[in-house]
């Protein structure tokens, strides 16, 4: 997950703001933005697009998710179907 979350910033770093970088009210200790990642990462799964039966921390396409990525491409890998 970490990793995951690691290359996601790197990829969105233009897009993310200060607001971003700040923790949760709830938890300091979790960043926003990165909150945020895993609930988009929780829809996914249940549309069907990320394997719900991965590992505990592992975040793993399915074959719907491969189906959407060759449909859309990989330039809209970071919007939501």
């Amino acid at each position: 997950m970490s990793q995951v979350l690691d290359k996601v910033e790197q990829e969105m770093k233009n897009r993310l703001g200060e607001i971003d970088y700040q923790p949760l009210p709830s938890n300091r200790r979790i960043i926003r933005w990165r909150n945020a990642a895993q609930w988009q990462r929780q829809k996914m799964v249940e549309e069907g697009l990320l394997r719900s039966d991965s590992k505990r921390g592992i975040w793993e396409i399915s074959e719907a998710g491969r189906q959407w990525l060759a449909r859309h491409g990989s330039s809209s890998a970071t919007s939501t179907p």
